[in-house]
């Protein structure tokens, strides 16, 4: 029986980063430097211009924007390397919420199951630019995403007319978000399989886009962030989950 993964607390969380720019110091080669530093502790928000010390980000919504709700903490865990298949876990919950079973040429598919669900993610294109989402009983696409810029920057249309952007932040622990229309952070992902998940009390006017606090919704943000690390080769390797 495979166990809940341990969770850091969801009080703390991690500061912004700039996102990464697209001119990376080179080598002699002309090839590009990695620099492979430790990942942060994750920490409170520092006060922007403006707000008292340790008022942090969270201590007020931006103009514009709803006010953020508390974030849940997820993790993707890996119970058998050789099954390919990961599982999503929150915090104290007892069973996973979501299973991603990844296969194909190069990462190229994936099948989601969560609850009564089952999606199917096909990456399409030159250099797999795009991924359709379907229903796998149907196989009616549901959603598409779209590269602008691979590896940082895409877009998550619905068929509904709902539209997210998912976005690499941080230059050196980069860690991923999908916003909605309104900017309002949804999803924030790390290399590692940590994530977070937010829900907004209220939306300027309602709107098509997935909902945070719907588990089919979150799980498929957080399915398809997972989906387009590991099919890029940014999410980190997972050690097996224990057993017990």
């Amino acid at each position: 029986m495979t166990t809940s993964p341990t969770f850091h607390s969801t009080a703390a969380e991690e500061p912004e980063e700039p996102e990464e720019p697209e001119d990376q110091p080179r080598s002699g080669n002309g090839q590009a430097h990695r620099v492979q530093l430790p990942a942060p502790r994750l920490g409170p928000y520092p006060p922007e211009a403006g707000e008292a010390p340790g008022a942090g980000r969270r201590a007020a919504a931006r103009p514009g924007r709803a006010p953020r709700a508390a974030a849940r903490t997820f993790a993707w865990t890996l119970p058998n390397p050789l099954k390919g298949r990961f599982e999503l876990w929150v915090e104290a919950g007892s069973r996973p919420l979501a299973r991603l079973t990844i296969g194909g040429l190069a990462f190229a598919d994936a099948t989601l199951e969560a609850g009564e669900h089952r999606l199917l993610l096909t990456a399409e294109g030159v250099g797999n630019r795009r991924v359709a989402i379907a229903d796998a009983a149907t196989r009616k696409v549901v959603a598409d995403f779209e590269w602008h810029r691979p590896g940082h920057q895409g877009t998550l249309r619905l068929v509904d007319g709902g539209q997210l952007e998912w976005r690499r932040t941080g230059r050196w622990h980069p860690t991923f978000t999908f916003m909605d229309r309104f900017g309002n952070l949804l999803v924030r992902l790390r290399p590692d399989g940590r994530a977070l998940g937010y829900g907004s009390s209220a939306h300027p006017e309602p709107g098509p886009e997935p909902s945070p606090s719907s588990p089919r919704d979150l799980a498929l943000l957080l399915a398809l962030g997972w989906f387009l690390l590991v099919s890029g080769g940014t999410a980190a390797r997972l050690a097996p989950a224990a057993t017990g």
